[in-house]
């Protein structure tokens, strides 16, 4: 898993905490080298998701209470919206002993841009069982109260 001691593609960083770019980060993870953790809501991966196998999703408000169940003996690659949870998860999890943590520079936004795999409204529940609404529904804008039509 080729990362490097600073980031190259986002401005935040935390002090020790590794960091890889999306193409290099889809390689570790297509090759099995490591394992993809979104530390976003489950809000957030209900309305886009990346389509791998490799991939879980341990939300940063309980990361805590998921260390247990999270192995040491593995490349870490954590992800966020932006880069910034993820940095931060991965600087908590270097400091509870886990050796081989990355962050995924610039996080889904960035991941997105260069064109790698999404899928966007994947699912009602944000397990991935793909149970998602008709995605040509109509849906209002909470602040506006405007009906949309997604095309």
């Amino acid at each position: 898993m080729q990362t490097t001691e600073t980031p190259t593609l986002q401005t935040f960083h935390i002090e020790g905490v590794r960091h890889i770019t999306p193409v290099n980060a889809l390689e570790a993870i297509e090759t099995g080298d490591a394992v993809l953790i979104d530390v976003r809501e489950l809000s957030e991966v209900r309305l886009e998701k990346i389509p791998l196998d490799r991939l879980l999703n341990h939300p940063m408000s309980v990361i805590m209470d998921r260390l247990p169940y999270i192995t040491k003996a593995q490349n870490i690659i954590l992800i966020c919206q932006g880069g910034i949870r993820s940095v931060k998860v991965a600087n908590l999890m270097n400091r509870q002993g886990y050796p081989n943590v990355a962050n995924l520079e610039g996080g889904i936004t960035l991941w997105k841009a260069q064109g790698l795999p999404i899928e966007s409204g994947v699912s009602a529940c944000g397990c991935g069982c793909h149970s998602a609404p008709d995605p040509k529904m109509t849906f209002t804008m909470m602040k506006t109260g405007r009906n949309f039509r997604v095309m």
